[in-house]
């Protein structure tokens, strides 16, 4: 059935402001709010679905790996006698994982993940910065698979 001209009423944009603020209430507690029973609110919710005003019900969805939109290798050059200290302090950094000792021109190859590139910027700055690091290489990744 097509959507309709008909306008909602009060108690229909009472139950649309429910459903918006959270799609997950059931047809009794939307009932119970608005004073209606789980029969007549089903009823006014199929016909507001019927007639077009209520379309859909959606999740919104933030998964952890999605707060690392940027992701870098880095080659990391120190001179320190306390690898582990430095290792440690590097770990204790939002965003610094696998770090890894490594054989070649570097010592250590780490993974940094970050939601923003000017926040990957920040984290690799920070860690230029430290006395011990002496010089690092940023591999900035462009496609992952798997």
């Amino acid at each position: 059935m097509p959507p309709t001209d008909r306008q909602p009423d009060e108690l229909d944009r009472r139950l649309l402001a429910l459903l918006a603020a959270d799609a997950r209430l059931t047809m009794a507690d939307l009932g119970r709010t608005v004073g209606l029973s789980r029969t007549a609110v089903l009823a006014r919710v199929q016909r507001l679905e019927r007639d077009g005003v209520l379309r859909g019900y959606h999740a919104e969805v933030a998964l952890p790996a999605s707060s690392a939109a940027h992701r870098a290798r880095v080659g990391i050059v120190i001179r320190t006698a306390d690898v582990a200290g430095y290792v440690r302090r590097l770990v204790a950094q939002e965003g610094i994982s696998d770090v890894e000792t490594v054989t070649g021109d570097y010592d250590l190859m780490v993974l940094v993940t970050a939601p923003t590139a000017g926040e990957l910027d920040a984290l690799l700055d920070r860690v230029h910065a430290w006395r011990e690091t002496v010089r690092t290489t940023t591999w900035v990744v462009l496609t992952r698979y798997g």
